[in-house]
């Protein structure tokens, strides 16, 4: 029951049944039409195009060197030596008019299984984009040792004709969606229709198709039935001014242990979704130093085929031609699993409770061995783990150590200090468990009986958006008014899932069965100076 439902049953609406459109439930019944088979994509059927598909990880370096990821989003690898089509608010979002601040590296994460996460295995930077329409091409410089890449020989999609598509024909969509966990994704529909868009001198600046397209799916890959790429995903919705029907955040895509308005929110069923077509993209992908085919969606790629070499602008603060004297540790990062060969699935300095292993890799160059190193961990800035060595890796790649507790490493705040020679050379900060945002408060509460002082159970607290207004919120009764609510537990205690941003006041309902509500119009303040764990007390309620 939503608490909506809740909501009404509580408070007792009029009896009189709503007329319209009712909502299916149970199974589905009767002579339903054979399910369309999986479609064949190409020689080497859906598992040729699925190792094209990539995930794009933004990653941030933090005060102290260690890096962790701010965004992700998905790609497509068109040509075997390392040429990625995105969407442009995937790879440079600021070009969009996006707050995000830029990203100082950007991994490209290999699609090897179905059935496991990938693994963080090359950086690449932007090569071109378009920002008109959301699309950006991407090229692999280096692989995740910060070695240069020159002639790699990837899994790449073919390219088909995107205008060749028509009313019914079949999609396959692969991406990364957050609501589809970590590992790659695999979504099937139609051709429902096109649509314009002021400034696309095309007729088709839009795919309509009824196939799901979540958050984290943009930037990845559409292929008709031959596997042929014919669009990007880009939006869940059909077109400029559509918003979905229902996208919503149901997942801890952020990984600060909270399922809030901060996280990606997913599209969630029942409307027409969007992809570019392949041949907006055509000029950017020639700007990257691609030669495109005129029968593209014929045949495939040769893998002999060269890119002509271009020289990409340098990434910001890292220069491949820097001949480094000085040993040095650089671009820390942590995660809960690592490859054989030590690249990071899934790279977070925000970890889940409970995590077993926590493991922290970095890159190393201009080494020397038998100089001397350390490692040092910290929790809550007690030293738990000091480990002191002698070098014997070698020059330069990337090493990675480990903390373990079989019973689950406890929460709290971990630093990591790397040391070369008794110097320190790199730090780096993770958190395990849920974390709080400083700008925002965690409220909670108590619902109890005003007469007797007992808890009221299965009560229901409702806080409003600073914007909206109490009356009309109890007389429409509508989701989109709220900011957050919850249940009450067994000792009428509350805890508001969502934290509520600082500076603002909020007005909040309280109901039971059997009891009065409370209706309070903005009179819960929380200041700027308010804590970030906020106890509101006890809310006292009168029998009806």
């Amino acid at each position: 029951m939503s608490f909506l439902d809740l909501l009404e049953q509580i408070l007792q609406p009029p009896t009189q049944q709503r007329s319209g459109g009712g909502h299916a439930s149970g199974g589905r019944g009767g002579n339903l039409p054979a399910l369309d088979p999986v479609p064949e994509t190409g020689k080497g059927g859906i598992g040729d195009v699925m190792k094209s598909v990539v995930q794009i990880v933004a990653l941030k370096r933090g005060m102290m060197g260690g890096m962790s990821s701010a965004w992700t989003g998905s790609g497509t690898i068109v040509h075997p030596q390392g040429i990625i089509l995105t969407n442009c608010h995937v790879a440079h979002p600021r070009a969009m008019g996006m707050p995000e601040s830029g990203a100082d590296r950007m991994g490209i994460s290999i699609t090897e299984s179905s059935d496991r996460a990938p693994a963080l295995s090359y950086f690449a930077e932007v090569v071109a984009y378009d920002p008109n329409l959301d699309l950006a091409v991407m090229r692999i410089v280096c692989d995740v040792k910060g070695r240069k890449v020159p002639r790699l020989n990837l899994p790449a999609v073919a390219l088909g004709d995107s205008d060749s598509m028509e009313l019914g024909d079949r999609i396959s969509i692969f991406g990364y969606p957050g609501i589809g966990g970590e590992t790659v994704t695999f979504t099937s529909g139609n051709v429902s229709g096109f649509s314009k868009e002021r400034g696309v001198r095309s007729n088709r600046a839009w795919i309509k198709t009824d196939a799901t397209i979540a958050g984290g799916n943009s930037g990845g890959t559409a292929v008709n039935q031959d596997g042929f790429l014919i669009g990007i995903p880009t939006q869940a919705a059909a077109g400029s001014g559509v918003t979905p029907v229902d996208a919503r955040p149901v997942l801890d895509t952020n990984h600060d242990g909270r399922v809030d308005k901060r996280d990606t929110p997913m599209a969630i069923g029942g409307f027409i979704n969007g992809l570019r077509p392949l041949n907006l993209a055509i000029p950017l992908l020639q700007k990257s130093g691609m030669q495109i085919s005129a029968d593209r969606g014929q045949r495939r790629h040769s893998r002999g085929e060269e890119v002509p070499q271009h020289k990409p602008s340098p990434i910001p603060g890292f220069d491949f031609d820097l001949i480094r004297e000085q040993p040095e540790f650089s671009n820390l990062l942590f995660s809960t699993r690592v490859t054989q060969d030590g690249r990071p699935v899934n790279p977070t300095d925000r970890l889940p409770q409970g995590a077993g292993e926590v493991y922290a890799s970095f890159d190393y160059d201009s080494m020397r061995n038998r100089t001397p190193w350390s490692a040092v961990w910290m929790n809550d800035g007690q030293i738990i783990i000091e480990q002191k060595d002698v070098w014997d890796e070698g020059e330069e790649g990337r090493k990675t150590v480990k903390i373990a507790n079989s019973a689950g490493i406890p929460n709290g705040e971990y630093n990591l200090v790397l040391g070369i020679g008794g110097e320190v050379a790199l730090e780096g900060k993770m958190h395990v468990g849920p974390v709080v945002d400083e700008t925002d408060s965690e409220v909670s509460g108590r619902l109890v009986d005003g007469r007797t002082g007992q808890p009221i159970a299965n009560g229901l607290v409702v806080v409003l958006k600073p914007q909206a207004s109490l009356r009309k919120f109890l007389r429409d009764r509508r989701a989109e008014y709220v900011q957050s609510s919850v249940e009450t537990t067994r000792d009428g205690r509350f805890t508001l899932p969502d934290q509520l941003p600082k500076g603002q006041a909020y007005s909040l309902v309280a109901a039971a069965q059997g009891y009065r509500p409370i209706t309070v119009e903005h009179a819960l303040r929380v200041s700027h100076q308010a804590p970030e764990h906020a106890d509101i007390g006890d809310l006292q309620m009168e029998q009806s």
